[in-house]
């Protein structure tokens, strides 16, 4: 586990985000009548810029194997 001060930091901020995000996607899945396009988008990028962060922390290899392993290759297809 990381005990490092930029690694709690961006952790703390992507869950943030992340819960943002989830906020406003419920918000539209409960009132379809209304417009939440924008915000969806605006809580999109700041969980992708966060995640960018996070990334340098763990092995991109693995990240790529398990999604490979999830989802295949969309390559293949």
């Amino acid at each position: 586990m990381h005990n490092n001060e930029d690694w709690k930091h961006d952790a703390n901020k992507l869950a943030e985000e992340m819960l943002e995000l989830a906020s406003e996607l419920v918000k539209q899945y409960n009132k379809p009548h209304k417009d939440y396009h924008s915000k969806i988008q605006d809580e999109i990028a700041d969980v992708s810029y966060r995640l960018n962060n996070m990334i340098e922390w763990y092995d991109t290899k693995a990240i790529a194997q398990r999604m490979v392993d999830k989802w295949g290759d969309k390559d293949e297809q």
